[in-house]
């Protein structure tokens, strides 16, 4: 029996490497990783979240998967910017 790629994505998901073991990242370890990331780092991690997917997932898909999976991402992108600047009350920062 053999695991494809995107399975062995799949089950290492939440997982972090040590030395010998798969261990499961704490909830503190991922906040931490939330945290840190850039705005757009957030926002794709939110769409691939609400596709069901992760980075490793994506890197795993053959080519014509991962780009109709990159043009889904782009696309809910640009509906999610075009719907936050309708929101009552949005501003943007003009400043810089």
């Amino acid at each position: 029996m053999s695991i494809s790629p995107l399975s062995a994505a799949a089950s290492a998901r939440n997982y972090t490497l040590s030395e010998t073991t798969l261990k499961p990242k704490t909830a503190a370890q991922e906040l931490d990783e939330y945290v840190k990331m850039t705005p757009e780092q957030r926002m794709r991690a939110d769409l691939l979240k609400k596709l069901g997917m992760t980075e490793e997932e994506l890197a795993a898909m053959s080519p014509e998967e991962r780009q109709a999976a990159e043009a889904k991402i782009a696309e809910l992108t640009k509906e999610l910017l075009q719907h936050s600047g309708e929101r009552k009350g949005s501003t943007i920062d003009t400043s810089a």
